[in-house]
């Protein structure tokens, strides 16, 4: 195994990274990272969305009643965190290597990225044309 994902894959590393990334957010305040709970929030409906999507069209079921809340969801959600990605940025050149605004930034790229990801897998999967069965 590499070395770094074995080092990555270690509980006592994982726990580690995890309480000191709750410690920094607790520095910051709950109301600096309220906005960005909600676009998590949002993506976790994206996906939902998206896999109820694809798991109507893979038993092939009517599933298109989805794709609107589903494309519209996106929108909003890649929109807001665009903006609150500009917001940091911008707040970031001004004021300099500020703790909260730069965990803000790191998980707002971060949310946007894996959001993403996850929208193009989606759609490839709801747009491919079904398999036919060769008797």
């Amino acid at each position: 195994m590499n070395p770094f994902l074995k080092v990555m894959t270690n509980k006592y590393f994982a726990t580690i990274i995890t309480l000191v990334l709750a410690y920094l957010l607790t520095k910051v305040g709950y109301a600096e990272i309220w906005p960005l709970f909600g676009s998590a929030n949002q993506l976790l409906s994206v996906l939902a969305l998206v896999a109820c999507a694809v798991f109507l069209k893979k038993t092939k079921r009517q599933g298109w009643m989805l794709w609107v809340p589903m494309v519209f969801m996106m929108a909003v959600t890649f929109t807001a965190l665009g903006m609150t990605i500009v917001k940091l940025s911008k707040a970031f050149v001004t004021t300099g290597l500020d703790l909260g605004n730069s965990l803000q930034l790191i998980f707002a790229v971060l949310l946007l990225i894996l959001g993403v990801l996850v929208a193009i897998q989606g759609i490839k999967k709801l747009l491919e044309k079904p398999e036919v069965k060769k008797q």
